[in-house]
């Protein structure tokens, strides 16, 4: 299925883009707005809310409140997982791949 998704997200933005790319992405569409701050810091929290969205898809997370800029807050709700880095990667793209599924079909 990942070649599938890299093959569609090729056709529509001319590369692949990488995983933290792509958790960009994710985050920038949960939280539905480009927020205000300096650049870096609101790309490293969209970065950190598309990893989170996917934990908790996985339900390794669940989404507390939302805090007065509207960010989510979350909870662990198991242990997190201590994966190494490919076991990482694996997982991010099994679940960024369930996640552009639900959006479009590739």
């Amino acid at each position: 299925m990942w070649d599938r998704l890299a093959q569609a997200l090729q056709r529509r933005f001319g590369k692949v883009p990488t995983l933290e790319e792509l958790l960009f992405l994710v985050g920038l569409n949960e939280l539905g707005y480009w927020p205000a701050g300096e650049d870096k810091q609101v790309k490293y929290d969209l970065i950190h809310l598309g990893f989170l969205t996917l934990l908790e898809r996985a339900g390794y997370v669940r989404r507390q409140s939302v805090d007065a800029e509207g960010w989510p807050t979350w909870v662990w709700a198991q242990d997190p997982p201590r994966w190494n880095p490919s076991d990482e990667a694996a997982f991010l793209r099994e679940a960024l791949c369930a996640y552009f599924a639900q959006l479009w079909e590739f």
